[in-house]
């Protein structure tokens, strides 16, 4: 994540649903906010801190999503005081608790006290390529058996159908 960013900004700042035909999409939506085809967000090839800001708000759309919290609601307007609804506090809660610990192998992607995955960060691992999506083993250590995604490489929409859920890295 770039310095200055705080999570709630992240969460705020764009959102869900895209690829309504086979055809690339002009227009991405990634937590409700239109996103160009070709922004450096979405296009293959991101950068790692604009790959994990992408899975950050993957993570917080799939848990909007499963909490039937409308789509253009954003996370600012469901924090306590805002609203009165239990499970828009609740995401609020959640999507601004969202944060990462970068160490010298992995990236690690927390969800409050909890870990959601990793995703590599070294180019000299003999198995897994840089930016490989894995599942947490434990508190610490990435199952590394195989990858469930590519956070550089992937589309939106394969990261999202294919790797992507609020409880953890897909199986």
């Amino acid at each position: 994540m770039k310095e200055g960013k705080s999570n709630m900004s992240l969460v705020n700042w764009v959102a869900t649903d895209a690829k309504a035909n086979k055809s690339e999409p002009a227009v991405v939506k990634v937590l409700g906010g239109d996103l160009p085809a070709d922004h450096h967000l979405v296009k293959a090839g991101r950068e790692m801190y604009d790959a994990v800001d992408l899975i950050k708000c993957l993570i917080s759309e799939d848990y909007k999503r499963w909490s039937k919290i409308p789509e253009d609601k954003t996370a600012y307007e469901c924090q306590p005081g805002e609203s009165d609804v239990i499970s828009e506090n609740m995401y609020h809660k959640f999507a601004t608790t969202l944060g990462e610990k970068k160490g010298s192998k992995y990236i690690k992607i927390t969800t409050g006290g909890s870990v959601w995955g990793f995703i590599v960060n070294t180019k000299n691992d003999k198995k897994f390529k840089y930016g490989d999506l894995l599942k947490a083993a434990g508190y610490n250590a990435p199952a590394r058996n195989f990858a469930r995604g590519n956070v550089i490489d992937d589309s939106v929409e394969d990261l999202r159908v294919k790797s992507v859920r609020w409880t953890g890295v897909r199986y």
